[in-house]
């Protein structure tokens, strides 16, 4: 009984930091007007459930140090998939982003289904580059949070989490011509930490790169949880970078799966 009294509060307060931190969360336009667009690359980053305006800050001043226009748009919405996808591609359309030279893309799980749904019903348009973040465990965030903290969930981020948790993510029909860049997350976050027997039940995790998306030019796995993705490009930031320049990532990147319990607590 005490411990479900300390799991209940936890939660409470789990539930209270997160809706600050994604009502904190808002757009991000970064547009260098001394050029036209047919001379610059726009980078879209397109995050997750884990998206706020803290992280928002910190991936700002990554992304800008690079040089292209930057957009971070807020497309999740919680009444429907339907409705966030028809959000991001009406904010593309927007910002007018195929007239841009190329179009590179950084993707956050959702991010990554929201936007092949939209190539799958608009197409690639300038979109030459797309960089994956998939995580074999934080995948099952949605279904183990529907499963067991409905009530939470819903109040949190309302229908779309649990359509979420219903639909299977899977790979484009193809890519010609597009740089695809994978990168594997070997970490849980505290959140699956807590429900690791709840995420254990369905199933093996399946680290391979080829059968999570057979599309790739190239992969690395990170050291990294979901959440440390967001902020900790001193550790991900230089692989990142040299993708979207060259459309691999470096001869360093480790291409192998780390040995060790993923749900083991760890620093980065």
């Amino acid at each position: 009984m005490l411990n479900r009294i300390i799991y209940t509060r936890l939660c409470t307060v789990v539930v209270f930091c997160t809706i600050i931190l994604v009502s904190e969360a808002q757009e991000v336009i970064v547009v260098d007007d001394s050029k036209s667009r047919g001379e610059k690359t726009a980078l879209v980053v397109l995050n997750g459930f884990g998206d706020s305006k803290k992280n928002r800050r910190v991936q700002t001043e990554f992304f800008t140090s690079l040089d292209y226009d930057l957009f971070i748009p807020e497309f999740i919405l919680r009444h429907s998939l339907d409705e966030s996808l028809d959000a991001f591609s009406d904010f593309y359309r927007e910002q007018r982003l195929d007239e841009y030279d190329e179009v590179k893309v950084m993707c956050y799980i959702i991010g990554g289904y929201v936007l092949n749904r939209h190539i799958e019903k608009e197409g690639f348009g300038q979109i030459s580059t797309i960089i994956y973040d998939r995580s074999p465990i934080q995948e099952r965030a949605p279904i183990v949070a529907v499963d067991r903290i409905c009530l939470i969930s819903k109040i949190v981020y309302g229908d779309v989490l649990l359509q979420f948790s219903k639909v299977e993510i899977t790979p484009l029909e193809s890519t010609e011509g597009v740089d695809v860049g994978l990168i594997i997350e070997n970490k849980a976050t505290s959140l699956m930490r807590k429900f690791q027997k709840a995420a254990n039940k369905y199933g093996e995790y399946n680290f391979l790169p080829d059968q999570i998306d057979g599309n790739l030019d190239d992969y690395f796995h990170s050291v990294l949880d979901h959440d440390e993705m967001y902020v900790r490009f001193d550790v991900i930031g230089d692989e990142i970078k040299y993708f979207l320049e060259n459309g691999r990532f470096t001869q360093e990147a480790r291409r192998d799966r780390y040995e060790w319990d993923p749900f083991k607590k760890r620093k980065p």
